[in-house]
């Protein structure tokens, strides 16, 4: 865990360490494979703390520990965990780059986690107080060199070591990169790639082999010579989808969407109650009858709003922190306003004006925030990620001149999640929910191989880690949680946002209770007069349960707008104003793209 190399080949990559040790350490166990929640893992174990420092995944992804970050730190007399073990819990994860930005790492030891995930090369490093996420081209060589055990000269000469020896050797092989790490250096014992420096020693080399159809790590033990080649006992990958597999999905997923309503085109749904719409618009004399509803939001919140405007309307203290980003901002423009808002990974992105979930993604690094700038053609938010477990859509009204406002509905969300059952892969077991099984084109293009991972029995992956409809989430009436308190909170809140008197709260909240006392909760979006009452959408209930609730709403939304236009004197919007409206929307939407 002190000599690192990362070696592509058109076959597989091969991932590298050398572990140097204190002679009086116990001696590791060989490779062997465990079960963990991201399915079936081999690697070796230390016996004193029962970690690893090098680990394989059945798909062919690999990470690997260095010590130490980026300088030799000073070690304190304790630490609340070994980094063998945190290397476990990060790599163990189903995505160790999401894991690495949400696990605490207060008192532990710095060091640098080289990580093989998704055909992708990342570098992951703790310096005790900052965590820092790096990109790298997984089309290159690369070398570490353990910041505790070699300074800046030595990092220097081996990497010249290894370039050397990766230009002249053709075509690489397991034997020849284990011969590099044996032999490699020119015989010093001091700062060659096997080390001897009294009490301070080489032990063993591991090698990993990965890619996707046969995974090897191989381990050559130092001091006992004893060499072990470990591989996965797997059944074969799936075979790429016959015409027959593919008619067959095509057909279920045509039927799932025919026998469940939820999963209409909107119009389809909506299409039966335009004729209320009209009489509505008749009475307000106005076929946008909405627009004074929410004298504070553009529109009132219908489409086309800019979510930058609103969040501006919203207590600070009651929203994530939020960055709005310009469509074509330089990198390093966008990485100097990341580091003076203080916003840290992970972070959402969306883009301002949206819709249904379009182009809304959960970023890790910087690399992965310099993709989607480069592919956003729109502006976009960039808002910290709120690790809170629970997440509801809070239906809100209040009627202009009551003294206070009312909760009509509530809806909760489940996450696309799959649980592992042992011996099914998560692409299969997409494939067995309905549900899931329609998000299976964007999960295939967001994942690619990792979709072939075996999850252990019982462990969960949560594949779509926020609530929309659209990109899977299951959506469940939970309005009887409806209560006083509640509603006061909620209200409380709603009446500290200028122009706000109808709409929906999606918010991230860490228990009932302390939502209802109104602690520990987050706003991370408020919509307005288009808002759904989405707690339709729940599986138990009907297309004409749907149509009521949305009829009430929608009278609900021409009474508080037909008072404010009263009361207030404002102008309701004008046929013109309203097609130019839905016009400038719909040209819009054509221009967010898949991220």
């Amino acid at each position: 865990m002190c000599t690192v190399t990362f070696i592509p080949t058109s076959k597989g990559i091969y991932l590298t360490s050398n572990r140097d040790e204190n002679k009086h350490r116990s001696q590791a166990l060989p490779p062997a494979q465990y079960s963990s929640s991201a399915g079936r893992l081999i690697y070796p174990k230390d016996q004193d703390a029962s970690g690893s420092w090098i680990g394989l995944k059945e798909n062919g992804d690999a990470a690997v520990l260095l010590n130490g970050a980026f300088d030799n730190h000073t070690r304190q007399p304790a630490y609340r965990k070994s980094r063998g073990l945190i290397f476990l819990d990060i790599f163990e994860h189903c995505n160790p780059g999401e894991s690495f930005s949400t696990i605490d790492l207060n008192y532990i030891e710095p060091f640098t986690l080289v990580v093989y995930f998704n055909r992708q090369l990342w570098e992951y490093r703790w310096d005790g107080h900052r965590k820092h996420t790096l990109l790298l081209d997984a089309t290159k060589p690369h070398i570490w060199s353990s910041a505790t055990l070699y300074d800046t000269s030595a990092k220097q000469q081996r990497k010249r070591w290894f370039l050397k020896w990766f230009s002249s050797t053709s075509p690489i092989d397991i034997s020849k990169v284990m011969g590099f790490h044996q032999y490699g250096g020119l015989g010093d014992l001091y700062n060659g790639l096997v080390i001897d420096r009294g009490n301070m020693h080489t032990v063993s080399i591991t090698s990993v082999f990965g890619n996707a159809g046969s995974p090897l790590m191989n381990y050559h033990d130092l001091q006992t010579g004893a060499n072990v080649s470990t591989k996965f006992e797997r059944p074969a990958l799936p075979s790429k989808e016959s015409v027959f597999q593919k008619a067959s999905l095509f057909v279920r997923r045509a039927r799932i969407k025919i026998a469940n309503w939820e999963f209409w085109p909107l119009h389809l749904v909506y299409g039966p109650l335009y004729f209320y719409w009209c009489w509505l618009s008749i009475r307000a004399r106005s076929l946008f009858f909405f627009s004074a509803a929410n004298p504070g939001i553009q529109y009132s919140g219908f489409v086309h709003e800019r979510k930058s405007e609103i969040y501006k309307l919203i207590p600070k203290q009651y929203y994530p922190l939020t960055k709005l980003c310009t469509a074509g901002q330089p990198e390093l423009k966008l990485a100097q306003n990341l580091k003076r808002e203080g916003l840290l990974f992970p972070m959402i992105a969306k883009p301002d004006v949206g819709e249904r979930g379009i182009q809304v993604k959960l970023l890790h690094s910087q690399a992965e925030l310099e993709m989607y700038a480069s592919r956003s053609k729109v502006d976009f938010l960039l808002q910290q990620f709120i690790s809170y477990k629970q997440e509801v859509g809070i239906f809100y009204y209040r009627i202009p001149g009551q003294d206070r406002g009312y909760i009509s509905g509530i809806v909760g969300k489940e996450f696309l999640t799959v649980t592992g059952d042992g011996k099914s892969s998560i692409e299969s077991l997409v494939k067995d929910e309905d549900r899931f099984l329609l998000q299976l084109s964007a999960l295939r293009y967001t994942y690619g191989d990792f979709l072939n991972t075996v999850l252990a029995e019982g462990a969960e992956c949560v594949l779509v880690p926020y609530g929309s409809h659209s990109r899977g989430a299951k959506f469940i009436d939970l309005s009887y949680q409806i209560t006083e308190k509640l509603t006061q909170v909620i209200d409380g809140v709603c009446r500290q946002i200028p122009g706000f008197y109808y709409g929906r709260l999606d918010i991230k909240f860490n228990s009932w209770e302390e939502l209802c006392e109104g602690k520990n909760f987050s706003i991370i979006e408020l919509n307005g007069a288009g808002s759904e009452p989405t707690h339709i959408y729940d599986p138990g209930h009907s297309l004409l349960y749907a149509w009521k609730e949305i009829c009430r709403h929608w009278h609900l939304l021409y009474k508080i707008s037909r008072l404010n236009a009263r009361q207030k004197t404002l102008v309701l919007m004008n046929s013109r104003e309203g097609i130019k409206m839905i016009r400038d929307h719909h040209r819009y939407l054509k221009t967010i793209t898949q991220v």
